[in-house]
């Protein structure tokens, strides 16, 4: 039966991604290819072929360019120039893996070219190959070098890779050399807002069906002060009704970048203190690892609450968690899918997995809106379900999800009526939502056990809505409003954050 119902998630699965697919495919703007003819020009050596392309790319006229190229090249394939002035041209028609390889023939034929080099180096930094580019401008140029273009690029890259201290070294030789300019003023001004000391402040109020009410408040301050060295404090307090319980969390985080594996670990490390039972350590390490230019993975493992359940607020309620993700995305569209396996004391365990995928933003002036698509299953191993002398059931400690499928689509707009105000709308509707649900068999009189499951179904959805207004440089403040329903209960959460830089 289960291997029944995981091969129907499958199909639904990939039945709604082959739809998404399909539609993003055929709404890109294709050229047909057969309105590009060829010109018919002759040619009788390699210099007739260079001067007619540079004459199409003085006109911006790329794409004939790149045509008369792929017409003659094999009669000229082992000219340098050639080779060079393709891949030129390739690269600023955005076809990148073959203008790389242009560039590389080039470079075969006269490897110490100072100025092919670069030139191949300007096109590595515009592609994002920033550690290519380090070592080669790091072999052809050397400390006294005054040229502004590649100590830009040099000060931008160290400022990428996270050593400040080298960009700021970079930074002030430009200043040196070109006193009385603002070459380097948008670069100094994004490494003074990276390291500044940030206090983040949240006020929380909740209220569900169960019904729970809590009222929460978060506080986060932090800097950034190297690749290795950026801590971070947040404190959180719960309250909660109405049974008048209260839970108190600190953290105590921070982030290492190691740029030769282009590896980020984060790690934290606290304790949760439930003021109706005892305290409890908290903590874990998450290892995130850019595996090519537009996709990375993160793994990690984690101890942490869980303040969920009418239950879970007045007990010390903690689970480990292994987790997995996926993060991809070009220029049409971003994708993210996960793994989650928790761990509880009393041996139960649950695990979920899903994905989502949203088109890149689509704006018109002001405005702008995303559309997609996701998928959730969630199971665990025992039901935590209990029935009263009624009854009436209720899940204790916390929610136990078995076999639940959930089939979205998202829609999100966003609007910016000014440089300071921004406005977001989501909508995540659940247009198939199953799971198997328990239900009661009388044993005694007054006595009610798990006679069994059945399946049922649900129709998910969540609303959510921000206002962000940005006073100052140092000063931004964030509404958010959720409204969700789910199988085990309706929530509304409104949030009220205040963000402080220095």
């Amino acid at each position: 039966m289960i291997l029944t119902r995981a091969g129907k998630v499958f199909k639904t699965t990939a039945f709604f991604l082959f739809i998404f697919f399909n539609t993003t495919t055929f709404s890109q703007n294709t050229e047909n290819s057969s309105s590009l003819k060829k010109d018919s020009i002759s040619v009788k050596d390699a210099n007739d072929v260079l001067r007619i392309s540079k004459e199409f790319i003085s006109r911006n006229e790329y794409k004939k360019a790149i045509l008369f190229f792929s017409k003659n090249y094999d009669d000229f394939s082992e000219n340098l120039y050639i080779n060079w002035l393709y891949g030129y041209v390739l690269s600023m028609n955005n076809q990148n893996k073959e203008a790389k390889k242009k560039f590389k023939k080039a470079i075969s034929i006269n490897p110490s070219d100072k100025n092919l080099q670069l030139d191949f180096a300007r096109f590595l930094y515009k592609i994002g190959e920033i550690n290519k580019v380090e070592t080669i401008l790091a072999n052809f140029l050397d400390e006294n070098s005054k040229n502004l273009e590649f100590l830009l690029m040099q000060a931008n890259i160290s400022y990428w890779k996270g050593d400040l201290k080298n960009s700021r070294k970079i930074i002030s030789k430009i200043n040196e050399i070109y006193p009385n300019t603002d070459y380097t003023k948008n670069l100094e001004s994004e490494i003074n807002s990276v390291t500044a000391t940030y206090i983040r402040t949240n006020f929380e109020y909740q209220t569900d069906s169960q019904p729970l009410d809590l009222f929460a408040t978060h506080i986060t301050a932090g800097e950034y002060i190297s690749r290795y060295l950026s801590p971070q404090l947040a404190i959180s307090r719960y309250s909660f009704s109405p049974q008048k319980e209260s839970a108190f969390i600190v953290q105590l985080k921070n982030q290492f970048y190691f740029n030769k594996i282009q590896l980020t670990a984060n790690v934290f490390g606290g304790f949760y203190q439930n003021h109706s039972d005892t305290s409890d350590w908290i903590g874990g390490i998450s290892l995130t690892k850019n595996i090519f230019k537009k996709a990375s993975v993160k793994v990690g493992a984690t101890k942490n609450s869980l303040l969920g359940t009418i239950a879970s607020t007045s007990i010390n309620l903690t689970y480990q968690s292994l987790f997995s993700e996926l993060d991809y995305q070009n220029k049409w569209v971003i994708f993210h899918a996960w793994y989650d396996h928790q761990f509880f004391k009393d041996d139960n365990e649950i695990q979920s997995l899903g994905a989502w995928i949203l088109s890149q933003p689509i704006t018109f002036k002001k405005l702008s809106f995303q559309l997609g698509y996701s998928f959730n299953y969630t199971d665990s191993k025992d039901i935590l379900f209990f029935f009263d002398n009624q009854g009436v059931g209720v899940y204790d400690p916390y929610f136990t999800p078995k076999e639940q499928e959930i089939h979205s689509g998202i829609f999100i707009l966003n609007y910016k009526p000014s440089k300071k105000l921004s406005l977001e709308a989501k909508v995540n509707y659940g247009f198939i939502g199953n799971i198997r649900n328990p239900y009661p068999v009388r044993t005694q009189a007054n006595t009610f056990e798990v006679g069994g499951l059945y399946d049922d179904t649900f129709t998910p959805i969540e609303y959510t809505g921000n206002i962000s207004y940005n006073f100052s440089k140092g000063f931004t403040a964030k509404i958010t409003y959720i409204d969700q329903e789910t199988f085990f209960y309706a929530r509304q959460n409104i949030n009220f954050g205040l963000n402080f830089t220095f």
